[in-house]
């Protein structure tokens, strides 16, 4: 709810009104050029507004730090009425049916992002042509076994993608994939013949993913790997260690060792031939899930409901 204490001074309510989308925008990038591409104003125009809402208010939203833009206290607290605000009126033009439109800001985490969202958000872009989609990229916790801390401001994300069990506390999460995780590898890789078992995999040169340091070694136990040839190959160090899937993929692509890689992220490269899934059918269900993750108050607004759905139909597909 929009908060109750907050002076709005002697600046007219509709001018009040009408200055908050300008000022979200502007809160939410922290840079006026930014704020005014998506608001289709100029630079000078959206700083004049802001000028004047200072002026009327009486008081600083921003401090001017150079060339850098710095929210103040009273502009927090203003940003957060203003985001509540937006809020309940996109929230009630959906009670009245109201058409989709406006910015979803949307959080995933950075494979994800590149090879499984954005290739489908074409589909939803082209039905929805008064939406756009701001997508930015979050991190996640891949240590947390049993608690998903929110890793995000719920207030500056419409739609968030992410990983974990399913603990994000005060959200609504839909669950879109179980993790798979998968052995891959070039063709180039494995041209004489792919590996008969997970020990002959294991033979081969592996890329590790460095948040992700024990997943070969789990891998390897649910093959029935022998512990003492488990410890004995995984011991042997991966010559290559990577931050994120991405790079991992690229790496494997490039013919430069196995990865063990999601299916959800890697499904598009299996089907197109340019990775092969080494061993089928030992894929490592590892407990964990991909989830959409948002607000009741975000999902209310038409257009991130719409992708919200568009996104578990396309994950359900």
């Amino acid at each position: 709810m929009p908060d109750p204490d907050f002076n709005a001074g002697s600046l007219p309510d509709a001018q009040l009104l009408s200055a908050l989308p300008l000022f979200e925008a502007a809160a939410r990038h922290g840079n006026l050029t930014a704020a005014a591409r998506e608001l289709g104003l100029t630079q000078s125009a959206l700083s004049r507004r802001i000028q004047h809402l200072e002026q009327g208010l009486g008081t600083v939203l921003f401090s001017r730090q150079g060339r850098r833009l710095v929210i103040t206290a009273a502009g927090e607290r203003l940003a957060a009425t203003a985001r509540a605000a937006l809020g309940l009126v996109e929230g009630a033009r959906h009670a009245l049916g109201g058409r989709a439109q406006g910015v979803v800001r949307v959080g995933a985490l950075p494979s994800v992002g590149a090879f499984w969202l954005a290739p489908r958000l074409g589909g939803f872009l082209a039905a929805h042509p008064e939406v756009a989609v701001e997508l930015v990229t979050i991190d996640a916790d891949f240590t947390a076994a049993h608690k998903d801390p929110v890793r995000w401001d719920p207030a500056a994300l419409d739609l968030v993608i992410t990983w974990g069990h399913g603990g994000w506390r005060g959200l609504t999460a839909t669950t879109l994939a179980l993790e798979e995780l998968v052995a891959v590898a070039a063709p180039a890789l494995v041209a004489k013949g792919p590996p008969a078992d997970a020990e002959a995999l294991l033979a081969l040169p592996r890329i590790e993913h460095t948040t992700r340091a024990g997943a070969w070694a789990g891998w390897a136990e649910r093959q029935g790997v022998a512990p003492e040839r488990r410890r004995a190959a995984i011991a042997r160090p991966a010559q290559l260690r990577l931050e994120h899937f991405f790079m991992v993929m690229e790496a494997a692509k490039a013919g430069l060792g196995v990865g063990l890689l999601p299916r959800l992220i890697v499904a598009a490269e299996l089907a197109a031939g340019a990775l092969l899934e080494l061993l089928p059918g030992t894929g490592w269900k590892t407990g964990a899930s991909y989830a959409l993750v948002a607000s009741e108050a975000a999902l209310a607004r038409p257009a991130v409901g719409a992708l919200g759905r568009y996104l578990v139909a396309s994950a359900a597909a």
